[in-house]
């Protein structure tokens, strides 16, 4: 019962020709993900797509292979963004139907796997390191750091010179 309710929670029904659709992710790198869509169709043997579209970017076409009991699934990789899911079931006559546009977080995605920046990669013996990109950043960090510090030793030695020159006349006009 506990699944049942679950399933409900992090899934939409499409309505249509199409029952509850889900989306699963994974993260593969700093800026992809690879995402499982899954959905119901009702109406017989079909082809089914979903199409993966980012508004003012590319589209990309994703064919879902089906399962038992009405479902279809596929895997893609995507871009690390709360994509717009459209799915199209196409039957044999030539028809087709297609459902209303949803985002990847509305089919159940769990938001933290579209979180780009300093996220933890487990390793194979349970240590948490971070990616790529975030260790470029951070070694980045480190080098302004240093030439920050290399700026001020000269900005406070440039003026040394003078000072000793100006403390040596004055001990001469003392005696």
């Amino acid at each position: 019962m506990r699944t049942l309710l679950v399933l409900a929670l992090v899934s939409a029904e499409l309505g249509g020709a199409f029952g509850v659709a889900t989306v699963e992710g994974v993260a593969v790198s700093s800026g992809e993900i690879e995402v499982t869509i899954s959905v119901v169709v009702e109406a017989g043997p079909v082809n089914v797509v979903a199409y993966l579209v980012d508004p003012g970017d590319d589209q990309e076409t994703v064919a879902l292979g089906p399962r038992a009991g009405g479902e279809y699934a596929g895997t893609a990789i995507s871009e690390r963004a709360d994509l717009v899911v459209i799915f199209e079931a196409i039957w044999a006559d030539g028809s087709s139907e297609t459902s209303r546009p949803v985002t990847f977080t509305e089919l159940g995605l769990d938001p933290a796997v579209l979180l780009n920046g300093a996220v933890p990669v487990s390793t194979d013996d349970g240590e948490l390191t971070l990616d790529a990109a975030t260790e470029r950043w951070g070694w980045a960090a480190v080098g302004l750091g240093a030439a920050a510090l290399s700026l001020l030793a000269l900005w406070a030695l440039a003026d040394y010179p003078r000072r000793r020159r100006s403390e040596a006349e004055e001990t001469v006009d003392q005696d």
